[in-house]
């Protein structure tokens, strides 16, 4: 009986999606229950596993459990086929904060037997998990260290995934599809070359490179994985554990490998609200099959098909003089009246539509009242929501219990239900939050937040070859990866002098950085010390001097974590040259800073030597500054002094 527990395939689920990329809707609901094309998250989720092969599924919840858990109960007592086939159980906590602290707490309570299944419960797919995972099995006998299979789905490069998912390079060998290099890729970026490290071309007789990848969420792992995450605790996200692996390989004695499923397989990931509209088509598509509109219901054929893409419940009404277009579900004990014109969108159960109302690619969930005369585009109106008459609402999203006053014209705004029933309101606005519905927001988590299309997506499907869509994000300049990791490392040291944290924490927090950035080694050393002295409290200070011998007194033990070779010492240098140019705070002030460095034992004679040589040959700004060359006239002083005492 042991051997059989031994061989059921294992699922571990991970329910939080751990940013805010769904708020406010997901302030009050679990992701897992997110509906989409009239189906919960984690039906297609349980019902994918099931038929992928998978026995026995963990679902780990940080917020919300108590909601998936009673989900999972009316599932079992209406006896879905998936609770006949698998064993399901709900694991909590509340102290996770990452997808790591989640891995951490598997690998503490031993919650997995060996290899396993890993997803998150916004993943779409219709893949064979037993078949890969025993794929992944073989090349770990062919690599012992072989940690993780990442599995991907090749589409073409205009599909709409990839242009409103964040894409990545991915560099392989062509020979065992072990993963080389993963980084992200920038499509709207004006450089038409990449850079691969030599060392990947000469070590490998085939390099195969992708850019047009589509990552649902989905991994094979070794039982190495969980105590990986347990042993690096810098590792916070998947993207953080890929680029570990990869910069550290010989450390941790571990490799990545990549899998593309087939052609005639659906695999996709809900990450922000365009995805989200997506996903949603392929489905009303039938391109995920057998994950469909029914999925998770007993009883099949309750709804009634009208041709274009276009499916209502048996038991919902509608006007003789209405229209749907095409692509629209309708839902059951929905009312539809006179004149109104649906498209592209997705209508929910008890739901009590006007009379000439213009409803296009939009989802309105259940229990919401839609008044005559109104029009809805690309918005999304959650459960019991009233929208009275005269109403225009263009990009918005409300969350349960909005009443929208009538005669309303919104656009791009975010409607949240206070805390008092009685009084309801707008929360966000584009002007407020700075949250523009057609463009990403500020960085506050793995995915930046990304609202409708203004034209709903012209895709086939994740299988079409030719499929395209414009996308509406505007054409600002995306910062690079270098810039970005910089900031944060600023932003952790600023919080870490202002606070007085141990530096221990701060070099996890950048080490996380550099993972999540595939930053090199030398361009860490020379962002660490280009981030000190860029610290925000230099720029007002009055004594600047001073302060730098403060911070640098404070971060010693971080900068003796990276400045320690020849090599970082030039780093360090060429970071200090590049902000005293940069840095106004720093005018006339090179000289005073490179012999703080020398007095705390960072840099060495010969490297100030070396480094002043270079600003000579470069004819470098700060060769002739006075502090500079007061600096080295004291430098070789005080070296011919100490040899003549010699």
């Amino acid at each position: 009986m042991e051997n059989d527990k031994e061989n059921v395939v294992q699922a571990v689920v991970i329910m939080d999606v751990f940013n805010n990329n769904f708020a406010p809707i997901s302030n009050t609901k679990p992701m897992g229950l997110l509906s989409v094309a009239g189906v919960p998250l984690i039906d297609y989720v349980l019902e994918s596993l099931v038929s992928g092969g998978v026995g026995e599924t963990i679902l780990f919840c940080c917020q919300d459990a108590p909601k998936i858990k009673d989900h999972i109960k009316k599932c079992k007592q209406e006896k879905v086929p998936w609770t006949l086939m698998m064993d399901v159980q709900v694991m909590t906590s509340d102290i996770c904060q990452t997808m790591g602290d989640v891995m951490r707490e598997i690998d503490a309570a031993a919650m997995v037997r060996g290899y396993f299944v890993l997803l998150g419960v916004n993943t779409i797919t219709n893949i064979n998990f037993a078949a890969l995972l025993e794929q992944h099995k073989q090349t770990c006998k062919k690599d012992k260290g072989a940690a993780m299979t990442l599995v991907y789905k090749e589409v073409a490069w205009e599909h709409p995934i990839i242009s409103n998912d964040k894409s990545f390079l991915l560099a392989a060998d062509g020979n065992t599809h072990k993963v080389l290099m993963h980084q992200k890729y920038k499509p709207k970026s004006k450089e038409s070359t990449v850079s691969l490290p030599l060392e990947i071309v000469l070590q490998h007789s085939e390099v195969k490179l992708h850019h047009n990848l589509v990552d649902a969420n989905i991994a094979l792992c070794s039982p190495s994985v969980p105590p990986l995450f347990s042993d690096n605790f810098d590792f916070q996200t998947r993207s953080d554990f890929i680029h570990g692996i990869l910069i550290n390989e010989d450390i941790l004695a571990s490799t990545l490998y990549y899998t593309l499923i087939k052609e005639n397989q659906y695999a996709a990931a809900i990450t922000n609200w365009k995805t989200y509209q997506i996903v949603c088509s392929d489905i009303l598509h039938n391109w995920a099959y057998p994950l469909s509109i029914e999925t998770g219901s007993f009883y099949k054929n309750s709804y009634m098909f009208m041709g274009n893409h276009n499916f209502r419940k048996i038991n919902s009404t509608l006007s003789r003089s209405c229209t749907l277009k095409e692509d629209v579900l309708i839902g059951a004990d929905t009312h539809i009246s006179d004149m109104t014109l649906v498209s592209n969108s997705m209508i929910g159960n008890n739901c009590k539509i006007g009379g000439n109302v213009e409803i296009q690619g939009s989802h309105i969930m259940n229990n919401v009242v839609i008044k005559d005369n109104c029009k809805i585009l690309n918005s999304f109106i959650d459960n019991n929501c009233t929208v009275d008459n005269n109403s225009h609402l263009e990009g918005v999203i409300a969350a349960s219990n909005v009443c929208v006053v009538a005669n309303s014209e919104n656009k791009g705004n975010i409607f949240e239900g206070l805390k008092t029933e009685s009084e309801k309101a707008l929360l966000k606005s584009t002007s407020e939050s700075g949250t523009e519905w057609e463009n990403e927001s500020s960085r506050d988590g793995e995915d930046d937040f990304v609202g409708f299309e203004k034209k709903w997506s012209d895709s086939e499907s994740c299988y079409s070859s030719d499929s395209s869509a414009e996308s509406s994000l505007a054409d600002s300049p995306v910062p690079d990866d270098t810039n970005i990791f910089l900031q944060e490392v600023i932003d952790s040291l600023a919080r870490g002098y202002e606070d007085k944290l141990k530096c221990d924490y701060l070099i996890l927090e950048i080490n996380s950085s550099r993972y999540a950035y595939n930053i090199q080694l030398h361009e860490v050393n020379f962002f660490v010390i280009r981030a000190l002295l860029s610290m925000p409290v230099l720029v007002d200070c009055k004594n600047v001097l001073n302060t730098v011998k403060d911070i640098m007194k404070f971060f010693h033990p971080v900068i003796t974590n990276y400045i320690k070779s020849d090599s970082s010492i030039m780093d360090c240098l060429r970071a200090v040259e590049d902000s005293c140019i940069k840095n106004e705070w720093l005018n006339g002030k090179t000289g005073q800073i490179i012999h703080l460095l020398y007095e705390s034992d960072i840099v060495d004679e010969d490297s100030l030597l070396e480094w002043y040589r270079d600003l000579k040959e470069n004819e470098s700004i700060l060769a002739e500054q006075t502090s500079v060359v007061k600096f080295f006239e004291w430098l070789q002083q005080a070296s011919e002094e100490s040899e003549d005492s010699d």
